[in-house]
């Protein structure tokens, strides 16, 4: 004899957040989870992520240390590896030992990372720029300088 299932109350929805709970940390993730889809969408063309896109940034010519990267981004070291690799593999990036402290590896791009950086900067511009959209320009100013300092300030209790 088949068995019914028998359906019990339907599930709670999840509980809305109310405005008073929605304070920095909320705020700033939701953003940012708005921001990495805008920007993995206009980045899609060129092949690259936003994850892609944000360690070619921290690359950039010179010589970075992975630990160092990986600290920028909040990742684990070797949850960065990864990542470093597939940028390596497609040239876009390399990575040398420091000369000095063998233990160090040093992250750069390459001429062809620089040139897909180029290509890649303004489509992540037009993705923020879309963003901010509704928002006047004197509010956006006012946001991005208030979050500016945010970042100075805190970055400055991190090296005291």
């Amino acid at each position: 004899m088949p068995q019914t299932i028998r359906k019990t109350a339907s599930p709670k929805p999840v509980a809305q957040w109310d405005s008073e709970t929605q304070g920095l940390w909320f705020c700033n993730w939701k953003i940012w989870l708005e921001a990495r889809r805008r920007l993995d969408c206009a980045l899609a063309p060129l092949g690259l992520r936003a994850r892609e896109f944000w360690l070619l940034a921290l690359a950039g010519p010179g010589n970075v240390p992975q630990h160092e990267m990986a600290g920028l981004c909040g990742l684990d070291p070797s949850s960065l590896v990864g990542v470093l690799d597939s940028l390596e593999r497609r040239g876009w990036l390399r990575r040398q030992r420091n000369p000095s402290d063998r233990r160090i590896q040093w992250v750069q791009r390459t001429g062809a990372g620089d040139r897909l950086f180029s290509r890649a900067l303004p489509r992540a511009q037009r993705a923020e720029a879309e963003q901010l959209a509704v928002l006047s320009q004197a509010h956006q100013r006012r946001l991005v300088a208030a979050m500016q300092k945010l970042v100075t300030t805190s970055t400055q209790r991190e090296t005291a």
